[in-house]
């Protein structure tokens, strides 16, 4: 069969009206009287081919069928879904006040150490900067006249906005959590100290909470305040018995006609600065005396304090995004206020800043 093949594809050709002729006298071995074929030659040869293939490969493919439970398939293993990327200390910026040229600045600085940038130059003392929710805005008190006021900069375009004009001294701002209410103390002209809440373009400005008097019938004194993650508490130092010696208050947000809650339980010379944890479970504050301030974890249900720091005389600690990393200022090289990062349980502490003039109050966004 295989020579008959063989002799078709070297001695056929297909003609111009499509039909094979040979191309070559046959051998004389096979030559017979000629009658005219009832099929055309290529035909035959298709048909033994194909039968040919019926008889031969059946045996194999069919009678033999393949185990498909014996087939070994390579083990591939999956790839494992990625977990959301976290901030880190690598992730986010950090605004912070800047003292430059014997004056108070705002500027802001990556949370790696790159990035580095004066965000204000005005002529008057700008403090107690806060970043908005999604890191596009800052709102910070400028002393004018001996009263402050709030001010916003758009970090797209550097443009600043007022937001307070002669309402008392407005200072320690914090943006609500869905980044459209601005909270912030404001000391009134008869010398009280209240909670005020303003849009944040600055409408609206109105008093939530006035603080009561002391045992003597003065004015507390409020220095901080800070909206929960969750928009339903506030959170403010305020003093009790002595100036400059706070404990840590919490306010219903929704319903500020309430009574707050005090939930710092006998710790003496609590500082001016409140950072709640992203989960709402704690607060950090500082507390101790002047020249020997640490940072402590304070539990919002129990009031219990964690000692975080312990040597370098630190203050205002603020968390990052994601809970994981503390920033905050520290005199512990050369007595020189400096920004540092550490872990949230106080370990790995590394320093972030080191300009010839101080640099703190520091609070961490995206």
């Amino acid at each position: 069969m295989a020579w008959l093949c063989l002799y078709n594809l070297n001695y056929m050709s297909p003609g111009l009206d499509g039909k094979y002729t040979s191309s070559k006298r046959r051998p004389s071995i096979f030559r017979r009287p000629r009658r005219r074929a009832s099929l055309p030659v290529s035909l035959v040869i298709l048909a033994i081919i194909i039968t040919l293939f019926a008889l031969v490969r059946p045996s194999q493919y069919f009678e033999n069928p393949i185990d498909v439970n014996k087939i070994k398939v390579p083990t591939v293993t999956p790839s494992a879904t990625p977990l959301p990327f976290p901030t880190d200390i690598r992730g986010g910026h950090i605004v912070f006040t800047c003292t430059r040229k014997d004056i108070n600045q705002i500027c802001i600085i990556n949370a790696d150490g790159s990035g580095y940038k004066q965000l204000t130059d005005n002529s008057t003392n700008t403090y107690y900067p806060a970043i908005s929710p999604d890191g596009k805005s800052i709102v910070y008190a400028v002393n004018q006249y001996d009263n402050f006021d709030l001010y916003s900069i758009n970090l797209g375009d550097s443009k600043s906005t007022q937001l307070t004009s002669n309402i008392g001294n407005a200072f320690s701002p914090d943006f609500s959590p869905d980044g459209k209410q601005i909270l912030f103390v404001n000391k009134m002209t008869d010398g009280k100290f209240e909670l005020w809440v303003v849009g944040n373009a600055g409408e609206n400005p109105r008093a939530i909470y006035t603080g009561p008097p002391n045992n003597a019938g003065q004015a507390n004194s409020i220095v901080s305040a800070a909206w929960s993650p969750d928009g339903n508490q506030i959170a403010f130092a305020m003093s009790v018995k002595y100036d400059f010696s706070y404990q840590v208050f919490v306010l219903n947000a929704n319903q500020p006609a309430q009574a707050p809650r005090q939930i710092s339980q006998g710790m003496e010379d609590i500082g001016g600065s409140l950072s709640w944890s992203p989960d709402g479970s704690n607060i950090l504050i500082y507390a101790g005396p002047v020249a020997g301030r640490e940072i402590y974890k304070l539990d919002i249900a129990t009031g219990a304090a964690t000692q975080l720091t312990f040597g370098g005389n630190n203050a205002a600690a603020a968390y990052s995004p994601d809970g994981q990393y503390i920033v905050y200022n520290s005199l512990r090289n050369n007595n020189q206020a400096d920004l540092y990062i550490m872990l949230a349980n106080g370990h790995s502490t590394r320093q972030l800043t080191n300009f010839p003039e101080p640099d703190w109050q520091p609070r961490w966004g995206p």
